[in-house]
């Protein structure tokens, strides 16, 4: 399969709220831009696999760093809402001066892109998402993990300072992953160095003390308003987000098509990369 591994990525930052640096990789020279907004606890390092399916002359991706995640900023400010990162993802949009692109959202980051979508509508058409792919997304309120509930106790900071990152990262991704055969050495790596990462401790508890209710009430209120088409990708045994609520999402989002990959849990596009993208791109060439 053709993809990106013959092309060249690079790493660049743009300007959020005049003070804020943010990071995100360009992946391919294609007429289409899509952009992807990794999960909570996670980076654009996320992508990597699906990202080098994708054909460089079709596609460019720009693989974006969330506030308080990746290389991206992480001002000890509070503002790690959906609505703030909306905002900064709408920033973004427009500094590239996009009339038009695909949006991809995980989980924290599916949520984000529902408000971008929902934003898009009432915003007098700066900009139009042409469809959205969304995976394992959060979407309701929901009982949130265990490791998610510590970090916003009053002992969430003890609690990350004492946890060794290994450790910590070992129950995170046996969590994630219902093949723990996809839990390489690399990838074990690659999240144990993001654990250590200066800054993330504040930014993992400020977006978990964010995560409220209320946040997802606003956005669900708008999920019958949205008219695009809207691919949904989950994995039949995640246990962060059950499959219920994607095929809830599924009935509260009119024209949008459900796709179960079987014996995969949280993050199919690192767990079942292939399958990921093909169902992506079966969905970007229907008209």
């Amino acid at each position: 399969m053709a993809g990106h591994r013959k092309n060249m990525s690079s790493d660049s930052f743009f300007s959020f709220a005049g003070t804020l640096s943010i990071h995100y990789r360009t992946l391919g020279q294609g007429p289409l831009p899509i952009l992807f907004l990794h999960g909570f606890a996670s980076s654009s390092t996320t992508w990597q696999e699906l990202a080098e399916l994708f054909p460089g002359e079709e596609y460019t991706l720009f693989l974006l760093d969330l506030k308080g995640f990746g290389l991206s900023a992480k001002p000890k400010d509070g503002a790690y809402s959906i609505e703030d990162q909306a905002e900064l993802v709408k920033a973004f949009i427009l500094d590239k001066e996009f009339r038009s692109l695909v949006l991809v959202g995980h989980s924290l980051g599916g949520a984000v892109a529902l408000r971008v979508c929902i934003d898009a509508g009432m915003d007098g058409g700066a900009f139009r998402v042409d469809k959205l792919v969304l995976i394992d997304s959060a979407a309701y309120p929901q009982r949130l993990p265990k490791f998610f509930r510590k970090l916003r106790s009053p002992l969430g900071p003890l609690f990350l300072r004492l946890m060794p990152a290994r450790m910590l990262v070992q129950g995170v991704l046996e969590r994630v992953f219902f093949d723990k055969s996809a839990i390489t050495a690399e990838r074990f790596e690659r999240y144990t160095s993001y654990f250590r990462g200066k800054g993330i401790a504040y930014a993992l508890r400020a977006t978990v003390k964010a995560i409220e209710p209320e946040a997802y009430a606003q956005i669900e209120e708008s999920y019958r308003c949205l008219r695009l088409p809207v691919l949904i990708i989950w994995g039949a045994e995640d246990r962060n987000v059950r499959l219920s609520l994607g095929q809830r999402l599924q009935r509260d989002l009119s024209g949008s098509r459900l796709r179960v990959l079987e014996k995969c849990g949280h993050n199919p596009h690192e767990e079942r990369p292939e399958e990921t993208y093909s169902e992506i791109s079966s969905f970007l060439r229907d008209r």
